[in-house]
């Protein structure tokens, strides 16, 4: 059988196409598509102009740095936990207890700029509300911070509501003002947007840091705006009348972003992660970034949710998604087992006519192709089934690099199905059954199943950094896989095995 035909080869090339596809698209999309406007985002672009009015600065290089933090007072909110620096009121760590994560990033605690600092533009003024003392006081579940200063007068008042707060500021301040929402949370971003993000317009933008120079203006309808990471959000939700982006350098070399908005009014708060139960709620649900892929990606994250939410398990959710894929393929599995009995039974006429026109390689194509219409087989049946997965596939690979809730569920050994199995043990056992998997599996030519054998031990590999959910998933869909060919040759085929002429 002339080899370009080997079925298994084409396999081997589809698999491969699937890490390709994923890690590939994944980046390209990062470092291309996030520094172009897609064409639903172009309203909001259109909304960035400079001011005419005093625009906020952060004040580098001024007293910030000599300050300090002084005296802090910690408090306990139930699902946060909260730390208030008396001087300038600012919040200098906020944890958010079910995750244990502090939302206040490395770029923060290195500059000593905090969120809820509170700017006009106005230096003079600037300094004495960021570096002044404020005397703290809760009293239920409002915490109210109030300057101590003659001539200015400044109340930040933080209602806690359970998973986020309500902030108000009383002042007596002319002109313009910007709460500081920080800047990114501090996390490893797996390629996912990290930076300033924002509903303009009905539309999320989210700027690439690369793209501002020193300070950036946005207006128009605002809804929320703030900086986010791959599972984490800090920012404002409500009456916002512009949003400022500043670009300042810290570390060696290292840059990040900030975020201000303009408010006259009252602004939700919420300042940490993405989860969906909390956040959609909220009318913060476009915080998930479903990708270049929205139309597959989100329905998926919701059905799986929807799952997860009836059985409170992701990996209920994980396994019943697969028991419907394959259900859903099952057609395309029978026919690709169809067609590989019919090319094995039919191995020995190909060997044949391969011996027989040697020397002929048109001819000996041409009687290969005759022969498969025979025999009624495709060549390209044995990979197709991969193949129209690869989108499904890189859809759930979204899904689990963005849903934070990930990072609680766990399987025996491993603490945590968004990152990897920390002893490699899944991976392994993943390539076993890619293994067994081909060798249930009908080849013309046996010694082709080297192939498969070394594409199992690429893909171990390829998979083992790989968040363990996904490599749950596809482990789960080969052992259904080996199931579905055990029942279609063992059952559904039985005495109907294909007769070649």
């Amino acid at each position: 059988m002339q080899r370009e035909g080997v079925d298994p080869k084409r396999i081997f090339i589809a698999m491969a196409l699937i890490a390709f596809f994923i890690l590939g698209f994944e980046i390209f999309s990062y470092y291309y598509f996030s520094r172009q406007a897609s064409p639903a985002e172009e309203p909001a672009r259109e909304a960035v102009k400079e001011k005419p009015k005093t625009l906020p600065k952060l004040m580098i290089g001024t007293r910030r740095e000599k300050a300090g933090l002084g005296d802090t007072v910690k408090i306990d909110l139930g699902d946060y936990e909260i730390e208030l620096a008396l001087r300038g009121g600012r919040i200098v760590k906020l944890v958010d207890k079910k995750f244990g994560f502090d939302l206040v990033s490395e770029a923060e605690r290195s500059l000593k700029v905090f969120p809820l600092e509170v700017f006009t533009g106005d230096p003079e003024v600037d300094q004495r509300i960021n570096f002044g003392t404020y005397r703290v006081t809760k009293e239920s579940d409002r915490i109210v911070l109030i300057l101590e200063d003659d001539e200015i007068k400044l109340k930040k008042i933080l209602e806690s509501r359970g998973d986020h707060f309500l902030v108000d500021l009383e002042t007596n301040l002319k002109g313009p003002v910007y709460l500081l929402a920080g800047s990114h949370p501090s996390e490893r971003s797996f390629y996912t947007h990290e930076g300033p993000v924002m509903k303009i317009d009905g539309k999320v933008l989210r700027v690439d840091p690369d793209d501002i120079k020193g300070r950036q203006v946005f207006e128009g309808r605002i809804e929320f705006a703030g900086e986010e990471s791959r599972y984490f959000f800090k920012g404002f939700k409500g009456d916002i009348d512009s949003v400022v982006v500043e670009k300042v350098s810290y570390g060696d070399g290292k840059e990040a972003t900030f975020t201000y908005v303009e408010t006259s009014g009252q602004v939700l708060m919420y300042m940490g992660a993405k989860y969906y139960s909390r956040i959609r709620g909220l009318g913060l649900g476009d915080l998930l970034d479903y990708g270049m892929l929205k139309i597959i990606v989100k329905p998926l994250f919701v059905f799986m949710y929807w799952v997860y939410e009836v059985t409170r398990s992701w990996i209920a959710s994980i396994v019943i998604l697969t028991l419907i894929l394959r259900i859903v393929f099952f057609p395309l599995n029978y026919k690709s087992t169809t067609s590989m009995m019919k090319l094995q039974e039919a191995a020995p006429k190909l060997e044949k006519i391969r011996k027989k026109y040697k020397d002929d390689p048109a001819k000996m194509q041409e009687e290969m192709m005759k022969l498969y219409s025979e025999i009624g087989f495709n060549p390209m049946s044995g990979c197709l089934p991969i193949l129209v997965q690869i989108p499904i596939f890189f859809a759930l690979y979204k899904v689990l690099i963005i849903t934070v809730d990930l990072k609680l569920s766990g399987l025996l050994w491993i603490p945590s199905l968004a990152d990897k199995d920390p002893f490699y043990i899944l991976p392994v056992v993943m390539g076993l059954t890619m293994i067994l998997q081909q060798r249930i599996t009908p080849s013309p030519d046996p010694k082709q199943n080297l192939i498969m054998y070394i594409s199992a031990v690429v893909f171990t590999i390829l998979f083992a950094n790989f968040p363990s959910g996904l490599v749950l998933y596809w482990t789960v869909n080969n052992v259904l896989n080996i199931g579905q060919n055990y029942l279609i040759k063992n059952y559904l085929l039985r005495g109907k095995s294909p007769k070649t002429t």
